[in-house]
């Protein structure tokens, strides 16, 4: 086949849509578009990527630390792909290539999908580059917040929430030691709210 725009370099699609899936689907469903795009001749011309934006939560259960990987939008997948031709109508093939996948359950805006705002994609793609592979402990806390500790030569003593760093995941807990007040720098994962506020 003869390509008619020679001349013209090709345009990068930043059009992003939004897929719905099946609840606990989403990792699935990103693994069989990207499977059927290694497979499926020409899909590449109009499909680009997906995005599962996620975070890993830790919490510790019994003196054990655990981490899960929770999603930030359940049931949505993100799709940059070209979904529309010049003219604005729908290509059946992008279309197709997408709902025939097992788990999808539409578009958002049915059989003429919505594109997302400029704005939106960018909400999103900040989200993964501030949570994708960092930890965030389950129960966030607040200053003043009293907690126990959980782990490490301080298990079992309480006290509030001096200082939270949420960015580095590391908090500062004031407890007594010896009758004085002694600030212990702790992460987060490792202790729990405790049963009432000061």
């Amino acid at each position: 086949t003869q390509d008619t725009n020679e001349t013209s370099e090709p345009k990068e699609c930043d059009s992003w849509f939004t897929l719905m899936v099946m609840s606990n689907f989403e990792d699935k469903v990103q693994k069989m578009l990207m499977k059927k795009l290694t497979f499926e001749e020409n899909a590449s011309e109009y499909f680009h990527e997906v995005l599962m934006p996620s975070q890993i939560v830790t919490e510790v259960k019994q003196g054990k630390k655990s981490a899960r990987i929770k999603k930030l939008y359940p049931g949505y997948l993100f799709v940059r792909m070209d979904l529309y031709n010049s003219e604005g109508d729908l290509d059946g093939n992008a279309f197709h290539f997408v709902k025939q996948v097992n788990g999808v359950r539409g578009f958002v805006g049915g059989n003429r999908p919505t594109q997302l705002k400029k704005s939106e994609i960018a909400q999103i793609q900040e989200h993964i580059r501030k949570f994708q592979n960092k930890e965030t402990p389950k129960n966030k806390l607040d200053l003043g917040q009293l907690v126990r500790i959980l782990d490490g030569p301080f298990v079992n003593f309480e006290g509030p929430v001096g200082e939270v760093d949420n960015e580095l995941g590391k908090i500062k807990v004031a407890v007594s030691i010896f009758g004085r007040e002694t600030p212990v720098e702790l992460e987060s994962w490792q202790v729990e709210k405790a049963e009432k506020d000061v």
